[in-house]
């Protein structure tokens, strides 16, 4: 195990590289493609009573089905790109368990049936430890991302307080309040 173990590193560190590159844009894709979804959903909740008079339930769902199937897309070639990377990650580990078979098979007399069992579910462990290691470190990755975009939608969008709005109001506003009407008619015509 120790004669592969370069070569491993080397090769899930490409292969997470990879991953995360493309689970980053995906993940990115995702929440851009829900946007017009959720928009959508709001605004039909908002106008429902127009919706209903002027009979656009039809329209209306069939535009919701087309969002929700644009939405759903990223969604699943992300679920793809992961199934990918557990089937590569489950080949890596195929092919290490050859590597020890082959190395015990080849050098009888520096191995025991009992180490070999050993080196095999060692190997075999190995692959659910390197996804979640991937795995993790993608979910890190990711929401540090969205975590950047966040701030990044601080530091650029303007504020919508008026300049003499600075301010921050104490802790004991408003202590007492009162409305008072001076004048007031109201009429209906």
């Amino acid at each position: 195990m120790a004669a592969t173990l370069p070569f491993t590193i080397c090769t899930v560190y490409f292969l997470q590289r990879f991953y995360l590159m493309t689970s980053r844009q995906l993940r990115y894709l995702d929440l851009e493609a829900r946007s017009p979804l959720y928009t959508q959903f709001l605004e039909s909740l908002e106008g429902l009573s127009t919706i209903r008079a002027m009979g656009w339930q039809e329209s209306c769902l069939a535009m919701q089905a087309r969002c929700l199937d644009a939405g759903q897309r990223p969604y699943y070639l992300l679920y793809c790109i992961q199934r990918w990377l557990n089937l590569v990650l489950d080949i890596l580990v195929a092919i290490l368990a050859t590597i020890v078979v082959a190395m015990s098979v080849k050098i009888p007399s520096s191995t025991s049936g009992a180490a070999i069992g050993v080196a095999l579910n060692n190997v075999l462990g190995f692959t659910q430890s390197l996804s979640a290691v991937v795995d993790a470190f993608t979910q890190l990755e990711t929401s540090v991302g969205a975590v950047a975009r966040i701030k990044n939608f601080e530091i650029e969008v303007v504020s919508e307080h008026l300049p003499k709005e600075i301010e921050t109001p104490p802790e004991s506003w408003p202590e007492t309040g009162h409305i008072e009407f001076r004048g007031v008619t109201a009429a209906y015509e």
